[in-house]
């Protein structure tokens, strides 16, 4: 482990002289990032590579991630790759790319519970169309790149530390964890989750809204028929695959439930629950989640939360999931946090002032993030209808969409972003 990653003791937390505020750079100096995840991680690395200290507060006592997998796109490939280079190099090291730069045969079905194909797209030519191909990884993959990119670049990692809340001092802001220790900065940003302490300060108290969906996941062996993946739509569930290389796939089974009546439940019978539900099914969908084991499977409810159109107050901003929560089902909860990095990385180390440099942050992602967070929350509400008119009509439209656009018109306005500088 670095150096520079230590626990939260009251010995070594508070203001300390980072290396870019001893030498000509950046007017902002160090920053606080509050949460050690996908946004945090990215954030720190950018910031550390243009120049400006980087502090990373995660509450938890050793850097560490679970959950099954996700699927970077181009767009959050772009991210990456502006942020550092080489953390764009690594994940595709680390996971399995798809569409690389004259590769051909990528293939992901759309299936209906018998396996019968409504349609497919291919990720065929994304590095030629959109600047990276998209890259599956386990998310424990990404969080030990991330974690491993930010030591190197000098970020110092505080783990132990759990934010509670936040104040301000004219010129600068400290954080304040839950035993009263301290960390002070001259901007914040809150990259602490779904349920951020630094947002319910910054943005009041409000939950976040339960979609209809608990997801169940883990990893399993890729069936033949389907080597890259696939989606199949039954009534009130989902089945997602992708493969992430070595004959494995990760998957994600999303059905319409009651709120808490599936995370309460311990891995072993939400397993066997699903394989339940997915009796009658094609083999080729019930084999990924028959190869699985308990030891990966995670259990979560999926949550949202409206847009908002206040993202920063004076030196205190939010990025990813603190902000933009989303429903799973465009695949794009890691990727607006990439991009949120990204865009923040530049923003504080170019701007005179922090307080201008998350002004023009909040005013370059709210909409675009809204966007998004909109249209994922309506494919949850298709993709999971349960009545058989509703089945019907979903898997219809499914057919037409799949086969009478081209896969440029429908990912232009989501892979198509380019990052700033």
């Amino acid at each position: 482990m670095s150096s520079r990653v230590r626990a939260a003791t009251p010995g070594n937390v508070g203001v300390t002289p980072g290396r870019a505020e001893a030498q000509a750079g950046p007017m902002i100096g160090r920053v606080l990032i509050a949460g050690g995840g996908i946004a945090g991680l990215a954030l720190a690395t950018a910031l550390r590579h243009r120049g400006v200290d980087a502090v990373v507060a995660e509450h938890a006592s050793a850097p560490g991630r679970s959950g099954a997998g996700l699927v970077l796109a181009p767009n959050a490939m772009k991210a990456l790759h502006a942020i550092e280079p080489g953390l764009a190099a690594a994940v595709r090291a680390t996971g399995r790319p798809s569409g690389v730069r004259g590769s051909t045969g990528h293939r992901t079905p759309f299936l209906d519970a018998r396996g019968r194909e409504l349609g497919r797209v291919s990720f065929d030519g994304f590095e030629e169309r959109w600047g990276q191909p998209a890259v599956a990884i386990l998310r424990a993959g990404l969080h030990a790149v991330l974690l491993g990119a930010a030591e190197a670049a000098g970020a110092e990692i505080v783990t132990g530390f759990t934010a509670q809340r936040y104040t301000g001092h004219g010129s600068s802001v400290e954080l304040v964890a839950s035993d009263g220790r301290r960390l002070r900065g001259d901007a914040l940003v809150g990259a602490d989750g779904l349920r951020s302490a630094v947002r319910r300060d910054l943005l009041g108290p409000g939950e976040p809204r339960y979609r209809g969906i608990t997801a169940v996941r883990g990893t399993g062996a890729a069936p033949r028929a389907h080597p890259d993946g696939f989606i199949a739509y039954g009534k009130g569930i989902v089945v997602f695959a992708a493969g992430i290389g070595d004959g494995r796939v990760y998957w994600v089974a999303s059905m319409a439930a009651r709120r808490g009546e599936w995370p309460r439940r311990p891995a072993t019978e939400a397993l066997r629950l699903v394989r339940d539900r997915l009796g009658t099914w094609a083999p080729a969908v019930r084999q990924v989640v028959a190869t699985a084991g308990e030891a990966d499977c995670v259990v979560t409810d999926v949550f949202d939360r409206p847009p908002s159109r206040v993202w920063h107050r004076g030196r205190v901003t939010l990025a990813g999931d603190a902000i933009h929560p989303m429903v799973y089902t465009l695949g794009q909860g890691a990727g607006m946090a990439l991009e949120d990095a990204a865009v923040l990385g530049v923003r504080l180390s170019t701007d005179d002032t922090a307080e201008s440099a998350l002004a023009g942050y909040s005013a370059e992602r709210t909409a675009r993030t809204a966007k998004v967070v909109r249209q994922s929350r309506m494919l949850g509400r298709v993709a999971h209808v349960r009545s058989p008119a509703g089945t019907a009509l979903r898997d219809a439209v499914l057919r037409i969409v799949t086969r009478a656009t081209g896969d440029d018109r429908q990912n232009a306005a989501l892979f198509g972003w380019s990052p700033p500088g």
